[in-house]
């Protein structure tokens, strides 16, 4: 049973791995390029209403609906920028109509704020965390060759390293086959595995320390 099960998680992170390579990661819109339009509504809104009026007039599109005021009247709407300049103020015309008439309010288009945004890097997320979650990673190796170097000090650190890493590469390989958006969420998420691979791999070690303590103590009392 554990061959197959370890087979299946083989595959899917071989698979992970290809997908990653040939098509990459699917980003959220606010790491892909993107193109923010921020409206002045002029009155106190429900966010409800703008995501409906927003899914109206983008259909099938991704949208982030955010509010970006103390008083909770301008509004901030992200998306893929993936249309011509005249077909985009065409939709921000449209949008801006049917907030007008949500709110009985006589907008202008020229008081919409556009911002086009870049693509951000993935690599850029992670760069911020390497160094401090190395340094943890080297200090934590340390402590667990020396807690556990009666179980073997290279056994230890090979099995700490392969489970660490395939876990990782597990997570990766889902939301890639999976086609999850990569948000500010995942990371966090990768930490947090990390920390229960850590502990379990902690129980682990500690009750094959006290078993061979105990085997220890046994042959001690034979003698």
């Amino acid at each position: 049973m554990k061959k197959i099960i370890y087979a299946i998680l083989i595959c899917v992170i071989i698979a992970g791995i290809a997908i990653i390579a040939t098509v990459g990661l699917n980003a959220d819109i606010i790491y892909s390029k993107n193109v923010e339009i921020e409206i002045y509504v002029d009155k106190i809104f429900e966010k409800a209403d703008i995501e409906n009026i927003v899914k109206e007039v983008f259909p099938g599109e991704r949208a982030i609906v955010q509010e970006v005021d103390l008083f909770q009247d301008t509004v901030a709407i992200t998306l893929e920028d993936n249309r011509t300049d005249e077909e985009l103020n065409a939709k921000i015309e449209e949008l801006n109509t049917r907030i007008n008439e949500k709110y009985e309010v006589e907008n202008s288009v020229e008081d919409i704020i556009v911002t086009h945004n870049p693509k951000v890097k993935l690599s850029s997320l992670i760069i911020p965390y390497v160094v401090t979650v190395g340094i943890s990673m080297i200090i934590m190796l340390i402590y667990v060759c020396i807690r556990y170097r009666a179980l073997g000090v290279i056994k230890t650190l090979v099995t700490y390293i392969l489970s660490i890493g395939a876990s990782e590469m597990l997570l990766l390989s889902i939301i890639a086959i999976t086609r999850f958006p990569i948000n500010r969420i995942v990371i966090p998420v990768g930490l947090l595995l990390l920390v229960v691979v850590i502990t379990i791999l902690g129980f682990i070690n500690e009750r094959k320390l006290l078993s061979t303590s105990s085997k220890g103590n046994s042959k001690k009392k034979t003698k």
